[in-house]
């Protein structure tokens, strides 16, 4: 019945995708085109390798000088997951080559803009895009073009520091940081320590989290992010010295309210938690949620989809903002790594890194 769901997942996004305008990883054809070539090496059906292959070139013919930045929509996401597609052998490249002109455009942007967040909903993409871009071209420091992602990654440290400590984004009318937004930098400084790239101030960096974390707690209605807040504070303790600072995170990590919170939810907050969980496993592997959360939560997802009226409702709803990996595009991505961990050999079949 699950593969029966996922055909008409993949079936409709088919029929739709060429139609839709974002380009972007969270809501557009590229984390359209990522599920695609899930969706295709978990069936057999080269069919949708050839789609996802096509919705990849309709995005570099598309990008253009108007084309956002940012990570849901724009250019960090996008370079995002062809790093993701090459890494997971979906599609065979030189990412270097592939890249330069959106290394390019992402470079010029941080430059001369005099902030790296358009609002306090984003995610920190300069930081992801760049963490990714290294992390896939090993750790060569006679290359020079590893050099120059080190030396950008060190600029973007600073970024972080006038955005977490200075708190600069009230100067443009930002009034807070979303759980989005906290786990975004999290998984960057964490990565950042893993690289031991400018170690003294990232340690320093992670010390202005707790209040960040704390309020998102307490505030924050996201109970998937919030989840994954909890997540990246047990990976956080590892990272830093100061013993009182380790007690705060690892309070951090033993909460459990966020999760309880999460599955006492109506239907429709449990399938929005779903879809989160998805795209967030697929961003920040290896610090996400581990399989089996996600298999149990898929569990009582599909009951609820399963559900003809449920399900005609649901495709009734679908639209340009959520056809994406934060729309169906993601309840077929979270039902596909939940299946991965439900069968051992498909673990092995799809993008296995993400759940092994």
């Amino acid at each position: 019945m699950i593969d029966n769901r996922l055909q008409r997942i993949a079936n409709f996004l088919l029929l739709n995708s060429s139609f839709i305008d974002n380009l972007g990883l969270l809501n557009g054809k590229m984390g359209i085109a990522i599920f695609f070539y899930h969706y295709s090496r978990y069936c057999g059906n080269k069919i949708y390798q050839d789609y996802a292959g096509e919705l990849i070139d309709e995005i570099y013919e598309e990008i253009n000088n108007g084309t956002p930045v940012n990570f849901a929509n724009g250019l960090t996401g996008i370079g995002w997951g062809i790093e993701f597609l090459v890494k997971n052998k979906f599609v065979y490249s030189d990412t270097d080559e592939a890249l330069s002109e959106i290394d390019n455009a992402v470079y010029r942007n941080s430059l001369y803009r005099p902030f790296l967040l358009e609002s306090g909903n984003d995610l920190f993409g300069y930081g992801l895009y760049y963490i990714a871009r290294l992390r896939e071209h090993g750790n060569d420091d006679n290359n020079l073009k590893t050099l120059f992602k080190k030396q950008h990654l060190i600029y973007l440290t600073d970024d972080c520091e006038r955005i977490l400590t200075q708190k600069k984004y009230r100067d443009y009318k930002i009034e807070s940081l979303s759980t989005d937004t906290i786990n975004s930098f999290a998984m960057f400084l964490i990565e950042m320590h893993r690289l031991e790239l400018f170690p003294f101030k990232v340690e320093r960096l992670f010390y202005a989290l707790p209040e960040f974390i704390e309020t998102s707690l307490q505030e924050s209605g996201d109970f998937a992010g919030k989840s994954q807040l909890c997540r990246f504070a047990g990976h956080i303790i590892p990272c830093i010295k100061d013993v009182n600072i380790q007690n705060i995170f690892r309070q951090f990590e033993n909460r459990t309210d966020c999760r309880e919170e999460y599955n006492e939810k109506p239907e429709e907050s449990l399938v929005n938690g779903f879809i989160k969980d998805a795209w967030q496993l697929l961003i920040y592997e290896p610090y996400a949620t581990n399989g089996e959360q996600l298999y149990s939560m898929a569990e009582k997802v599909f009951q609820i989809i399963d559900n003809e009226e449920n399900w005609n409702r649901q495709l009734e709803s679908v639209n340009k903002n959520n056809i994406g990996l934060t729309g169906l595009a993601g309840i077929g991505l979270g039902l596909l790594f939940s299946l991965m961990q439900q069968s051992p050999k498909k673990k092995n079949v799809i993008a296995g890194y993400l759940l092994i």
